[in-house]
């Protein structure tokens, strides 16, 4: 912070400034340094004119690059046809030789959707017996919730429907409630839920209407 101050009080441009204390051996990432300099300024009453270059790290041209988060996306999609990433496919085996971690959780999740997915809640004991020690933290929350997680394995219904009807009732709320109130929120949620029932008729709302 000392050598910030008195860089900035000497003047000095923001981009001089944090490559010197980066340089000085400073492990801030630049977005963080950038926005402790304008703060250091600010509170000190400074006035500075601040650098408008965009810092972007890139790497030689040589060298492939594979981010965490596509080789997650990879790894835990078993329709590859769905996910074209033709850079991993040709160095997956050499990320699995050099991490075979990467192998040990493509087969966990593989195991896990073939039981959450299958028909038979009992696999689900197995499952936790073979990786509780591997995955302690998520088998202790898979027995907290064991009877939940067998249900929905072996109940073909889902929540789709509940969610479905709740997401609808919260895209009515934001057009009407706090314009039109309470009230009017009821009476526009129930017609719009009104139309899924077998006997709905428009004809029967229009003539109620009319008539009041």
């Amino acid at each position: 912070m000392n050598i910030i101050f008195k860089m900035l009080k000497d003047g000095i441009s923001q981009e001089y400034i944090m490559a010197y204390v980066l340089e000085k051996g400073c492990k801030a990432s630049l977005r963080y340094l950038k926005n402790y300099i304008n703060l250091v300024a600010k509170n000190n009453g400074m006035k500075y004119k601040k650098e408008s270059t965009f810092i972007k790290t890139t790497y030689p041209k040589d060298i492939i690059v594979i981010t965490r988060l596509e080789l997650l996306k990879y790894i835990l999609t078993l329709d590859k046809e769905k996910l074209k990433n033709e850079t991993i496919e040709q160095n997956i085996e050499i990320i699995i030789e050099k991490y075979p971690v990467v192998k040990d959780i493509q087969n966990i999740f593989k195991d896990f959707h073939d039981v959450i997915f299958g028909a038979n809640p009992e696999k689900l004991d197995s499952f936790i017996e073979k990786y509780e020690a591997r995955i302690n933290t998520f088998c202790k929350g898979l027995k907290k919730d064991i009877a939940p997680v067998k249900n929905a394995i072996s109940n073909p219904i889902s929540s789709g429907f509940v969610e479905g009807n709740n997401n609808k009732f919260k895209l009515i709320k934001r057009i009407v409630y706090g314009k039109q109130k309470i009230v009017n929120l009821f009476k526009k949620s129930f017609l719009a839920f009104l139309v899924t029932l077998d006997d709905f008729s428009i004809d029967e709302i229009v003539s109620g209407i009319l008539d009041s």
